[in-house]
């Protein structure tokens, strides 16, 4: 018999329209019963994207965003967990929404926090290591504040960080310049990927297992694979028939130099440092974590019409 919605502990999901938001509430909704009663927090609950969520009857819109966090959790009675995704536009700004919607949804009684941040270097140096980038630095923060705050509230949490996404890879301006920055580092700079839907597949993971030492208070770094440019151009160009698609070198420097502080600095650091998930060992865990040429086949829009 099949658990009655308003039994179910209530998860709010924040960015519940963008990609690991959204990847999230498509694979709690993928469980073969519903396990979780789902708060979808969308900006604009009228939007075709809010609106197709409403096709599950355990996933309720509200409207709202992080600029203020307490008139989201006074619409839901009893919340139980919090996946947080913030929005690295200014970090300043991301750092103080962030800790602000973790205090209202601890205040709110929330017992479990899933934060999705990014990796810095791998498990180790991610724990200690802010980095330069703005807006990697800020995840930190908001990931130490999460640890500091989470015991007096007899919380736990689960952060999650994932490295650049495959999305990042398209065919519009930003995908193209995405591709055109990473060429003008070193001929071999690898750089670490991962696609948004396995983001979401673990953080599901981690809310339906909360209590196992394999989530509880626990930080994961996440990647699918590692590749220099040259064996991303091959997988693409054997998968696609066409080249990668990038824009001219002379505006990526443009870009990366208006942007310092969101793209510069970053695509430095990835030349200098790196992320660094032990991937292998990963997959151990995770088998289902995909590779470039499976989320090109499968996921992108390149992928081939069934």
């Amino acid at each position: 018999m099949a658990t009655p919605v308003s039994s179910l502990r209530k998860i709010v999901v924040t960015g519940a329209t963008g990609k690991q938001g959204g990847a999230l509430i498509e694979a709690l909704l993928a469980q073969p019963t519903p396990a979780f009663e789902i708060y979808a927090i969308t900006r604009k609950k009228s939007s075709p994207s809010a609106q197709r969520l409403l096709s599950s009857p355990n996933v309720h819109l509200i409207e709202g965003d992080f600029s203020n966090p307490a008139a989201i959790f006074s619409q839901i009675k009893d919340p139980w967990g919090l996946f947080s995704v913030t929005i690295p536009t200014n970090a300043t700004k991301e750092e103080s929404q962030g800790k602000a919607m973790t205090a209202a949804a601890l205040s709110s009684g929330v017992k479990h926090i899933v934060f999705t941040a990014t990796d810095r270097g791998g498990p180790q140096i991610s724990s200690i290591t802010p980095t330069p980038i703005p807006h990697f630095a800020s995840k930190y923060k908001i990931e130490q504040d999460i640890i500091t705050q989470t015991p007096s509230h007899n919380a736990t949490y689960t952060l999650l960080r994932p490295v650049a996404f495959f999305e990042n890879i398209s065919n519009n301006f930003l995908g193209r310049a995405f591709i055109s920055m990473w060429r003008l580092n070193e001929p071999n700079t690898t750089l670490q990927l991962i696609s948004t839907s396995d983001i979401g597949l673990i953080a599901a993971q981690a809310f339906l297992h909360h209590s196992s030492p394999k989530y509880k208070n626990q930080a994961i770094s996440l990647a699918g694979e590692e590749l220099t440019l040259l064996e991303a151009e091959q997988t693409f160009q054997s998968v696609t028939g066409t080249a990668l698609p990038e824009t001219y070198p002379f505006l990526a420097r443009i870009i990366k130099w208006v942007l310092n502080e969101q793209l510069g600095i970053m695509f430095d650091w990835f030349k200098t440092n790196g992320f660094g998930v032990e991937i292998k060992s990963l997959k151990e865990e995770y088998p289902f974590l995909k590779d470039f040429r499976t989320w090109l086949e499968e996921e992108s829009a390149w992928k081939k019409k069934k």
